[in-house]
């Protein structure tokens, strides 16, 4: 006797719906899908119990004939595609017909739907993928999906589910990200009674504001490029507003959200240097492609589709960002420098050499016990960088901290701070290249990278400060606004304490707005809201045991407020860079493990030039 049968269609079903329903947030973006393809300009949903008690999904759209419903229940039954030609010139989100039939064989399901034309709707309801009923109903007109008892049948199903909670935040992502996609439909979600997310029809860049906060209005870089017939568009941030994980990056193909396996690759090529270790641009992008061009056909929930020229797409991708990034990174990097020109004083008094000697007022050495040939690098300042120029304070000549940060001084680093071992400058010679400062110590020749090297100080200044708190909060005088959605700052300001602790005082305004009433001094003026959302972005990215609150404000900090590559730097606040840097605890090293300095030795150099 053979040991191979078929399955029966129940069976069938339940298979089915494992391959296209993952969870509730499944089930809703394949109801959403169904909405938008039936033409809807409003779409409203309502879930209880994270979806697992009840799933409602109702829309304005053409609506579902009567003799059409008992069709829509079962498999690869479909209003979308008739042949083969039209499965290659796909301009809908559905077309297999499979998802109905899927949400019906693991759940309890009510469909109702009028039509224009008629004087009453119609209404069907689904159990276990059969039809138990069927009447007519006052007439609307749209369609209305509503699921109750999800995997009611298949127990084993929802053991794999998330928490609750942790399936609400998945169905409201979900919402948010199809509502970014189509800013010509309205979409209202409710989660057990409470209105969670609320938008009308936008233009695409209010959409993008009302999905993820006002707060990214100033730091939005317009995307728009075409090359053979394709289109791509949308919004990146600028170079100095960024997240520390990939959450805020969405791509988009003919509307439908997607993973796109290069886009990641791509961004950091485009952005390079110009962000930091670890940052991650915001990007908004959507592809408009001939239909033809794409397969959406690859994957059971739709969500990776291929491409006939998959090196086309990555080619307008390459390009559209590009050049949006050279023609505004040089205006904004203008302004980034333009805070390395704010003097502070500086204390005469202890206007000495670390390193011995006398230096001058303006630090012509440098910092450092011996001096260099006027070429630029030696002697008194008169002109200093073209960007940070001298600094005076009421006639007095000094140099700013401020341009490599709120730090803290040499002379207030104490008795008790001595300068590494591994790390004893006497002079340096200038910046190779934009970015490497060369300078001499009794060990040999260090090439320092100013921007890891920059990033070690402020890390471990800021965190003394933090553990020591010496540092003093600041009240403003005008609140700075967070625009965040509801969820985030419901979830923000349940970490009001901790936040506390770090020197910060939020309190919540109206809907997702969070007023910041107090700053510590250690963050730099301006910096104010990123450093604040990146460092949400560590706590949520992070298990709460994980979550080192001082070392990540550290590093929150040092990443917004360091030297970049490219920052036109003067010999006195290198100088002042390199004492820092000897003070530093482990001064080899940037916060993330980059290397901040790299050593040749007398010895070394005598080798390569065959002296020895």
């Amino acid at each position: 006797m053979g040991i191979i049968h078929s399955l029966s269609p129940d069976l069938i079903n339940q298979i089915a719906a494992g391959e296209v329903i993952e969870s509730t947030h499944s089930i809703l973006k394949e109801l959403i899908e169904n909405s938008i393809d039936a033409g809807a300009s409003k779409i409203e949903i309502a879930t209880e119990s994270a979806g697992l008690g009840r799933i409602l999904v109702f829309d304005d759209g053409h609506g579902i004939a009567k003799e059409d419903l008992p069709l829509a229940v079962k498999r690869y039954a479909t209003s979308k595609i008739q042949n083969f030609h039209d499965l290659e010139h796909l301009f809908t989100f559905g077309f297999r017909g499979e998802a109905l039939a899927s949400i019906a064989s693991v759940s309890r399901l009510v469909i109702e739907s009028g039509t224009e034309g008629n004087r009453t709707a119609n209404r069907v309801v689904v159990e276990e993928g059969k039809i138990v009923s069927e009447e007519e109903i006052p007439f609307f007109q749209g369609t209305k999906i509503e699921i109750k008892d999800l995997f009611y049948n298949t127990p084993v199903r929802r053991k794999f589910l998330k928490t609750e909670s942790g399936e609400e935040k998945k169905n409201r992502t979900r919402v948010q990200t199809m509502a970014l996609g189509e800013p010509s439909i309205s979409f209202r979600y409710v989660q057990n009674g409470k209105e969670v997310f609320f938008v009308q029809k936008e233009e695409p860049l209010e959409r993008v504001l009302s999905v993820y906060g006002e707060n990214l209005r100033d730091h939005l870089l317009p995307v728009h490029t075409s090359r053979n017939g394709m289109t791509l568009r949308g919004f990146i941030s600028h170079p100095d507003f960024y997240k520390s994980s990939r959450t805020g990056q969405f791509f988009f193909v003919n509307n439908r959200s997607v993973e796109l396996k290069f886009s990641a690759q791509i961004l950091k090529r485009c952005y390079g240097e110009l962000l930091p270790s670890g940052a991650f641009p915001y990007a908004f992008l959507f592809f408009d492609l001939p239909f033809e061009f794409v397969d959406v056909n690859v994957h059971p929930q739709k969500k990776e589709v291929r491409f006939l020229s998959e090196e086309t797409v990555t080619g307008i991708l390459f390009q559209g960002i590009t050049e949006v990034l050279r023609t505004s990174t040089p205006v904004e990097f203008l302004e980034m420098r333009r805070r390395l020109s704010m003097p502070i004083p500086y204390d005469n008094e202890r206007n000495k050499s670390q390193y011995g000697g006398e230096s001058s007022p303006s630090l012509g050495g440098f910092g450092f016990g011996s001096r260099v040939s006027p070429t630029g690098f030696g002697g008194t300042q008169t002109e200093g960088s073209p960007l940070l120029g001298p600094s005076h304070i009421e006639g007095r000549p000094g140099f700013s901290l401020e341009g490599i940060g709120a730090g803290t001084n040499l002379h207030l680093l104490g008795e008790n701070r001595s300068k590494h071992h591994l790390f004893v400058p006497k002079k340096h010679f200038g910046v190779i290249f934009e970015t490497f400062i060369l300078a001499e110590a009794e060990d040999g020749l260090y090439i320092i990278d100013q921007h890891t090297a920059h990033e070690r100080i402020r890390y471990e200044e800021v965190l003394r400060d933090l553990k020591s708190k010496a540092y003093k909060s600041q009240s403003l005088l005008t609140p700075i606004r967070l625009e965040l959605t509801k969820e985030e700052a419901e979830e923000m300001i349940a970490e009001k304490q901790r936040f506390s602790e770090l020197g910060i005082t939020l309190e919540p305004f109206s809907g997702g707005t969070i007023l910041i009433r107090e700053v510590p001094s250690y963050i730099d003026p301006g910096k104010e809201t990123e450093t604040i959302l990146d460092l949400w972005e560590r706590f949520k990215s992070k298990d709460p045991e994980e979550r080192e609150l001082y070392d990540e404000m550290a590093k929150c900090v040092a990443c917004r407020s360091a030297i970049k590559k490219g920052d036109q730097v003067s010999d006195p606040i290198i100088g002042e860079l390199l004492q820092r840097l000897s003070y530093c605890e482990n001064p080899s090293l940037c916060p993330h493990g980059r290397p901040t300095l790299i050593k040749l030795t007398r010895k070394d150099l005598e080798t390569m030039f065959h002296r020895i």
